[in-house]
């Protein structure tokens, strides 16, 4: 069995962006690192996006503002530029005021405890009606990758869905080189070129990035897999969480709880026609129920 011995050495460090060599390794292995922590960086390390905002006296998000020189479009995705730093689970909620400024910046929002803004320089709206002042506020919630507004659909009029990109890191790219450790020169270095948004550093991104492959590694040959009919036998007759969990619009909960659902063990014999009964729920609202319950280990019946 080989015994891995390399070292990763921070060579190059400006801002968020970071150069790091992980050398010496065996010949092939260059690849096989660069490769796969590569791809991790881009697509599968936890961060912070906003989710929904809502805007006074917006309805939706092909509106307008009087005062407001873009439209709401064009302002969520200046929003979605905005790089969030969390601390703790949330989601937060962050609220927009621009106190009669010409221009809000995403330095203008008002964060919470456990919240900040690592781009506070980013524009978000130029502001030109007389004493105009755009007031709201912004859902923040913490996930990986990319998340489509789709995904985040709600029926409360006025909270508008936003694209999420999650990810912290902006760019990630590798080079293998030949390197030498005494008379063997056969070895490999991998160059990696790691940016981030500013909420982790790169170094930081590249050693969570190998803890999450080592995880995968390590269920391949110490597997600690879970049975999924156990885990859901446990959730359906065990679970006596209340409803709020699914963290679903305040009408849709109070439609289920009038309904008879109060507890998530309550649709442990809920079929899909059954959610359609519920008064004041339409199509749309179940499937984004069922979405929630599967989240939570409970599936729902055709």
């Amino acid at each position: 069995m080989q015994n891995p011995n390399f070292k990763l050495n921070l060579t190059e460090e400006k801002g968020n962006f970071a150069e790091i060599h992980i050398t010496p390794l065996e010949k092939g292995f260059g690849h096989t690192l660069g490769n796969a922590l590569r791809r991790v960086l881009l697509g599968n390390l936890e961060g912070s996006a906003a989710t929904h905002v809502k805007i006074d006296g917006v309805r939706h998000q092909f509106s307008t503002l009087s005062g407001l020189q873009e439209n709401i479009i064009d302002f969520i995705l200046n929003l979605k530029g905005v790089y969030f730093k969390t601390e703790g689970d949330g989601p937060f909620t962050v609220k927009i005021d621009s106190k009669e400024k010409t221009t809000l910046t995403a330095g203008d929002l008002v964060c919470p405890a456990g919240v900040s803004v690592t781009n506070p320089e980013h524009v978000l709206a130029h502001i030109s009606g007389p004493k105009m002042a755009l007031k709201g506020q912004i859902t923040v919630a913490k996930g990986i990758g990319y998340s489509p507004a789709d995904e985040h659909n709600t029926d409360e009029i006025g909270l508008i869905p936003v694209d999420s990109i999650f990810t912290p890191v902006i760019k990630a790219n590798y080079l293998v080189e030949s390197t030498r450790v005494g008379r063997r020169t056969d070895l490999d270095m991998v160059r990696l070129m790691v940016e981030t948004n500013g909420t982790i550093t790169p170094l930081e991104a590249v050693k969570n990035a190998a803890e999450i492959l080592s995880a995968y590694f390590t269920q391949i040959f110490d597997p600690t897999f879970t049975e999924e009919e156990t885990v859901k036998t446990s959730l359906v007759t065990g679970d006596d969480q209340s409803i709020e969990e699914l963290g679903l619009p305040t009408r849709v909960t109070n439609a289920l709880k009038k309904g008879g659902f109060v507890k998530l063990n309550d649709f442990s014999s809920a079929s899909y026609d059954d959610l359609l009964k519920v008064k004041n729920l339409g199509e749309k609202s179940v499937k984004d129920i069922i979405k929630k319950l599967e989240k939570k280990g409970i599936q729902v019946t055709k």
